[in-house]
């Protein structure tokens, strides 16, 4: 529910849509865009750290591998404490774990990562 209002948020339309490695639909005009959604609840560290939210970015049960573009086009980070969302490209996801500070989800970096996210799907599609 996060991500949708994340993607409503940004004046774009969004439907759930349960598949392999898509969790929703984000769609403006005749323009789509395939969501996996990924939420990491707050985790404390030790006392030297800061709060961060663990995210796990590979597929599989035996081996994990990381997605490709035939997998889904933008990646959503979900931090359900703060209800907001970070945006990548299927591209820019080269590591099968990302710990991310509860600082970086904020208003502002949402709307510029799904801006980002969506210039280099729709970039890639040309």
């Amino acid at each position: 529910m996060v991500a949708a209002a994340a993607v409503l948020g940004q004046g774009w339309r969004y439907s759930h849509c349960q598949q392999d490695r898509v969790d929703g639909l984000a769609f403006l005009d005749q323009t789509y865009i395939r969501l996996q959604v990924k939420t990491a609840t707050l985790a404390l560290a030790g006392h030297h750290k800061s709060a961060r939210h663990h995210f796990q970015l590979g597929h599989g049960c035996k081996s994990k591998k990381l997605p490709t573009k035939d997998d889904y086009d933008v990646l959503c980070l979900v931090s359900p404490n703060s209800r907001r969302c970070l945006f990548m490209s299927v591209t820019s996801v080269r590591q099968y774990s990302m710990r991310l500070p509860a600082s970086r989800f904020t208003p502002e970096q949402e709307a510029d990562s799904w801006a980002k996210a969506v210039d280099h799907v729709l970039e890639m599609r040309r």
